[in-house]
């Protein structure tokens, strides 16, 4: 084998291996375990910063009959 086969092939290992690390670490920190609720976490935010937006209404704002 000669140098530059060498190097390509220590270089692709060495990049696989830190891509597997990187795999295992989020598996093991439960980086996948809820995926869908990543999407819903800027209305969760909105509604905790503004209670208005959740659609309820308040006594005041209730028309009078």
């Amino acid at each position: 084998m000669s140098g530059p086969t060498i190097a390509l092939t220590l270089m692709t290992l060495s990049i696989f291996l830190i891509f597997l690390g990187f795999l295992v670490w989020g598996w093991k920190s439960g980086q996948f375990k809820n995926v869908e609720d990543a999407k819903y976490i800027v209305f969760h935010d909105r509604d905790a910063e503004k209670p208005e937006c959740t659609g309820e209404t308040t006594p005041a704002a209730k028309p009078k009959r």
